[in-house]
């Protein structure tokens, strides 16, 4: 993983829960992000909606805890980014994530940028997906966001236009998104070029291809994805220069960095293009689409 420690956005103030502080009603920074934020220390921001929805409870709980002790281990505050009772959460105390995995999916909504504020209106819980995870975490002054893999062109897009809302707020907010690449499941080739169109960098970390000059772009899933990142960063130093000089142009888009997943935890390419030819097949015959897509496809493969 990587991780980047840029100046606060701004301060923030009033009191909420736990020591947090508050930017105004809805969003509560919790106090030890809140002191990173200040110190000018590394934050991470992380995302909720694996929580919830990628594993069912306690399964869920371990895993977003070994996350968050991955991030210290590594020197930063992890700030991972939900919706509990209607109020929007930069940095959950330890009550509240145990809390939000224990609510599952029956009783959290998914929720992206659109869903924000029908969730706080009805004082609902929400999980953050990539475009609500930068989101909050950018008013909250976090510049880094770590995830698995992001959303992207789903294949037949062209026909359908179903395009994640990652990609659009990649192209208008601030912040810098760590991750596995695009989805396998995904059209990387028409992802790419969405990105493209809307002036995301996108920067491939150290991830060469074995007989070009290009840097592969990863596949989520799989180290290679047939297609040629549009940057390469060799190492994190490269791709803090990359978001400070995004950053020092007044650029409001974000950055995209693709860290390869590790030759050892790799699955087959092949393999993993069969289950997901067959993932798409039955997802036609079930009728499944929009956002309940992808985490069945995620499922099936």
């Amino acid at each position: 993983m990587l991780f980047l420690s840029l100046a606060a956005i701004g301060k923030l103030d009033v009191t909420g829960p736990h020591g947090a502080r508050r930017a105004g009603p809805p969003l509560v920074v919790h106090a030890e992000v809140q002191a990173a934020i200040d110190a000018g220390e590394p934050v991470v921001a992380l995302e909720s909606t694996i929580i919830t929805h990628g594993m069912p409870y306690p399964d869920n709980l371990h895993t977003a805890r070994a996350v968050e002790e991955a991030v210290r281990e590594a020197g930063a505050v992890p700030a991972t980014v939900a919706l509990l009772d209607g109020v929007c959460h930069v940095g959950l105390a330890t009550e509240e994530l145990t809390r939000l995995a224990q609510l599952g999916r029956e009783r959290v909504a998914k929720c992206s940028r659109r869903d924000l504020a029908a969730v706080m209106a009805r004082r609902g819980h929400g999980a953050t997906t990539v475009s609500a995870t930068m989101l909050l975490a950018h008013l909250a002054g976090v510049p880094v966001f770590v995830t698995g893999g992001i959303g992207g062109v789903h294949r037949g897009g062209e026909a359908s236009m179903d395009v994640s809302a990652d990609l659009t707020e990649l192209s208008r907010t601030p912040v810098c998104v760590v991750c596995a690449g695009v989805k396998s499941i995904l059209d990387i080739p028409r992802t790419l070029e969405v990105l493209e169109t809307n002036g995301v960098a996108v920067a491939a970390l150290g991830a060469r291809l074995p007989s070009a000059r290009a840097s592969e772009f990863p596949a989520f899933f799989t180290r290679s994805s047939g297609c040629a990142a549009p940057l390469t960063v060799a190492n994190p130093h490269e791709a803090a220069a990359l978001v400070h000089a995004s950053r020092s142009l007044g650029l409001s888009s974000g950055t995209l960095v693709a860290v390869p997943i590790p030759a050892k935890a790799e699955a087959e390419a092949g393999a993993v293009q069969a289950a997901i030819e067959a993932a798409l097949g039955e997802a036609e015959v079930a009728g499944v689409q929009g956002r309940e897509l992808t985490p069945y496809l995620l499922a099936r493969v």
